[in-house]
């Protein structure tokens, strides 16, 4: 399972892991018997904890009745909620990678890298998961290292093109917002104006979510491959001038695999 299978890279990211659902303890020891599961799973009798959390499926009902919406908190060592993971539809998750990459505690160990270099900027593509199924949340990695003296235009900054990524349009899957990284405020000497800028290496990450579609989940079950394409847009200066703005093409392919079902958490 999807969670197992992650468990150490969970654990070098500094973080712990448990599940919770409505089921019986003799039935939660019986899945994690069957599924070699080695971390905690926790059975919430009556759904009491999973209505504190307001995540009670109160669409539910028969013996389905107390189930919760699929998702993924993260608490801190005081139990206080810092982040939380949830899709519209129970059939997409999104993948542990990158719930680890959105915290900023990628697991980079193994992965595989591809390197793109422009006159101004050093990028460093990769995918959170090399391999993904039909529903899941996965994310693209784009590593970018501005060279020596040269900073690179952030969002929000006017007058100018900051840096962006635009993937291709492609029903394989759905692309959601990028979270930018917070900016630096940099006085640009030769014009005395002040500008958003990247002026050390910065990550982005793209997430995706796989399409559940028919036709993507026979070619998953064929073993079939994801190609995703896109171009990163920015425009750098250094101490002295501001370049025009490029443009760099980027590909990340990973390879498809059957859906699974869900894992209770």
């Amino acid at each position: 399972m999807e969670l197992q299978r992650n468990l150490d890279a969970i654990r070098r990211g500094g973080l712990g892991l448990a599940a919770i659902s409505y089921d019986a303890p003799d039935v939660l020891r019986a899945f994690a018997d069957k599924y070699g599961i080695q971390y905690p799973l926790l059975s919430d009798a009556g759904s009491a904890t999973i209505g504190r959390y307001g995540i009670l499926n109160a669409a539910a009902t028969g013996a389905a009745a107390g189930i919760p919406h699929p998702g993924t908190f993260v608490v801190d060592s005081k139990g206080r909620v810092v982040a939380r993971f949830f899709e519209a539809a129970y059939q997409e998750r999104y993948t542990a990678a990158t719930i680890l990459a959105a915290l900023e505690r990628p697991d980079d160990s193994g992965r595989k890298t591809t390197s793109v270099r422009t006159p101004h900027v050093e990028i460093r593509t990769s995918a959170s998961d090399e391999v993904v199924a039909p529903g899941e949340r996965f994310g693209l990695v784009i590593d970018v290292a501005p060279k020596p003296t040269m900073r690179v235009y952030a969002p929000g900054q006017t007058g100018y093109i900051p840096v962006s990524l635009a993937l291709e349009p492609d029903g394989d899957y759905t692309a959601h917002p990028i979270a930018f990284p917070p900016a630096e405020d940099y006085l640009f000497a030769p014009l005395n104006e002040r500008v958003k800028v990247y002026g050390k290496p910065f990550r982005l990450v793209q997430e995706l979510t796989v399409s559940l579609s028919r036709e993507l989940r026979e070619r998953a079950a064929a073993g079939a491959t994801l190609t995703i394409r896109g171009t990163l847009r920015y425009q750098a200066c250094d101490d002295k001038m501001c370049y025009v703005p490029a443009q760099a093409p980027l590909e990340w392919t990973v390879k498809l695999k059957r859906l699974e079902t869900p894992e209770r958490r």
